[in-house]
């Protein structure tokens, strides 16, 4: 009979931390999926201890309360920010678990008239049908494989209202062969066969000749958002870290955060390869600030200078981040 070790971090548990800057997909729940009643246990902990969390995401305000806020307690709610649509907008709570009535911010409204938000789904409409995209709603990727098959042109498209998004789950790592079968060419990208490259490549011209602010941008392992140009998860932290309102209404000092140790952020994409949305997050902050990637990434993909740390534990991803949440008892019991 074999004995089992079990593989202990060398990351401990930041007991100075204040305020956590938190990825959603992937990270603390699965994608289209609510979060495990276990990780949502351990946050409800950690909003307990005076730790206040900032959620930022690509995805749309109402599946990230779906899926992740709602199921937190009412009472510790206010601890928690949510960012949304590549931080178009930040969103708070009230002492008595509800959102509040109006966002801290939001650059929606500012940025495109109706007219503007018109042209834009015009332009994914003709980008669908120039690629033969076959669109799908979104769903789990079990019930999306279901679904669609090996249909390297099936996509889930999800139209957030500030942001939409083609989730090209089966055509963003093509081998030669069904890159070769297919009548648009795919470059070969960073050693990928990656259909959304092409894709990205029209939709940026046809955006540009009718003058629109969206950019297009890889997300995730294989999101292609579009999103209002100039915002990013670092324009979303920024206004947070250096609002004393916003900090104060979670219970955080903003001269506590002058301490690289008081945040922490939790990711999963840093690699600057292919997208890495997530090391927006660290170019808001001191680069001091660890950031731990819960995703088996490569270090030399990430930016340089900045405290990126790959979780060393036996799982990765929302798997991950429960194994470090859980390791924090013992890390108080430590220092107990």
């Amino acid at each position: 009979m074999y004995s089992i070790i079990k593989k202990m971090s060398e990351i401990s548990w930041n007991n100075s931390v204040k305020l956590i800057l938190s990825d959603v997909d992937e990270m603390v729940a699965d994608l289209y999926v609510p979060a495990d009643p276990k990780i949502i246990t351990e946050l409800n902990q950690v909003l307990e201890s005076g730790v206040a969390i900032f959620f930022i995401s690509g995805h749309g305000l109402q599946g990230i309360k779906e899926r992740v806020t709602d199921l937190l307690r009412p009472d510790l709610r206010k601890r928690v920010l949510i960012s949304h649509c590549s931080g178009v907008e930040v969103w708070g709570y009230k002492d008595n678990g509800d959102l509040r009535d109006s966002p801290y911010h939001s650059l929606y409204d500012e940025k495109l008239n109706q007219a503007q938000r018109n042209d834009w789904r015009a332009v994914m409409d003709e980008v669908v049908e120039e690629f033969k995209l076959v669109k799908y709603p979104a769903s789990s990727i079990p019930q999306f494989m279901k679904a669609s098959g090996n249909n390297p042109l099936a996509v889930m498209y999800v139209d957030r209202g500030p942001q939409i998004t083609f989730e090209v789950i089966n055509g963003y790592d093509l081998s030669p062969e069904a890159a070769e079968k297919l009548e648009i060419k795919v470059p070969l990208t960073h050693g990928h066969y990656d259909l959304r490259i092409p894709i990205l490549e029209r939709a940026e011209k046809l955006l540009a000749e009718r003058k629109l602010p969206i950019s297009p941008r890889l997300g995730g392992v294989f999101a292609l958002d579009f999103a209002v140009e100039g915002l990013s998860k670092t324009t979303s932290v920024k206004h947070v870290v250096d609002n004393e309102k916003i900090l104060r209404s979670i219970g955080v000092d903003k001269d506590s955060l002058t301490n690289p140790n008081a945040l922490e952020i939790w990711g999963d994409k840093f690699s600057v390869i292919r997208g890495g949305a997530d090391r927006h997050m660290c170019e808001a902050v001191d680069p001091k600030v660890r950031a731990i990637d819960f995703r088996i990434e490569n270090p030399e993909e990430f930016l340089p200078g900045y405290n990126i740390q790959v979780w060393d534990g036996d799982k990765h991803l929302q798997e991950g981040l429960l194994e470090y949440l859980q390791s924090r008892k013992t890390g108080l019991e430590n220092t107990s």
